[in-house]
């Protein structure tokens, strides 16, 4: 009867801990530790939440960011993978879920998560190709404490999902916000009851009709951006095939592609369908960057999207990923 009551109350124990915050540490697998992240959001009987885990891969730092589904079981801490909602892998990514079950070590600033994961492959064809045992160690950030998971989920707009109520506005703001390409319109619509009951002239109509819209040109804003370099490649050949495809989903990136500055393709929207370009380069510098420079954001953000380099034989796939504010960048070096 004691025992009963003693995992009876387990349940209880956890709840009693906020779980909710930020975890940073490894998945420990054989000799090898591999950098990890959970943010866990919600109430007591409902929490969900993101990982961030990262690997590096011939040189290059590889991240993953999945959705997470975490509930209470039995006194520990069960965590399973959701859909993968970012990356920036070398290569595609492979279907691969991971499962955890954690306990919970010391309270408050000093609470730390630690327990055993599993992981399956969920391609039938390499069932056991994927499939790993290990360790998970996690220590509870400070709260308000910047972390990769954390800045990640802030640039895609998803670290607070809580609706914000915001204050009624007046009639004027209402008015105001209705249309961003008329605000100058509206503002005066609002402050003189006169401009409702002006008729505007059939030839004034025209002649607005007549104007052509602002059109930017390609990467218009690229000396704002940060450029961050996801890979280095090296080549051999006088001259480099590029083909873009749409990262996943297609939804309506666009992008221009730039070498040194110049734009080698200008304002191409991402699909299924290849987009190809040659550039010579035998007359070019042995050292050069490629940047990818997102013209929108798409339904889906950041823009995303899938670069392959061919190198006469050789052939690199390159994931890339921009948002208003960075760019990716290859840097090209020529092979001696």
């Amino acid at each position: 009867m004691k025992t009963f009551l003693i995992f009876a109350l387990l349940p209880l124990q956890v709840f009693a801990q906020d779980l909710t915050g930020t975890w940073t540490g490894y998945l420990w697998v054989q000799n090898s530790k591999v950098p990890y992240e959970l943010l866990i959001n919600g109430d007591k009987k409902n929490l969900s939440g993101y990982s961030l885990m990262i690997f590096t891969f011939n040189g290059v730092e590889n991240v993953g960011l999945k959705e997470m589904d975490i509930k209470i079981k039995r006194g520990s801490v069960a965590i399973e993978d959701g859909e993968l909602i970012y990356d920036n892998y070398n290569t595609p990514p492979r279907r691969v879920k991971l499962y955890g079950s954690l306990a919970w070590v010391g309270k408050d600033s000093n609470m730390a998560l630690a327990g055993t994961f599993t992981t399956r492959s969920l391609d039938m064809r390499a069932r056991n190709e994927n499939s790993f045992k290990g360790q998970i160690r996690l220590q509870k950030s400070r709260r308000g404490t910047q972390t990769k998971l954390t800045s990640k989920l802030s640039e895609m707009n998803l670290l607070d999902t809580r609706p914000v109520v915001q204050p009624a506005a007046s009639k004027n703001e209402t008015a105001l916000k209705i249309s961003p390409t008329s605000t100058k319109t509206q503002a005066n619509e609002t402050t003189s009851p006169k401009a409702k009951e002006e008729i505007i002239p059939s030839k004034e109509i025209e002649k607005l009709s007549q104007k052509a819209p602002l059109v930017l040109a390609p990467a218009a804003e690229l000396a704002k951006r940060e450029t961050e370099i996801i890979q280095t490649v090296a080549f051999k050949a006088d001259s480099l095939v590029l083909t873009l495809y749409d990262n996943g989903e297609v939804d309506g990136d666009t992008v221009s592609v730039l070498l040194n500055g110049k734009v080698i393709m200008a304002k191409q929207g991402l699909s299924a369908k290849a987009i190809t370009t040659t550039v010579h380069l035998n007359e070019l510098s042995d050292s050069l960057q490629l940047v990818m420079y997102a013209e929108n954001l798409g339904r889906i953000p950041p823009n995303s999207g899938l670069l392959i380099l061919q190198d006469g034989v050789d052939r690199y796939s390159i994931r890339f990923s921009g948002d208003l504010q960075r760019n990716s960048g290859i840097i090209l070096k020529r092979k001696r």
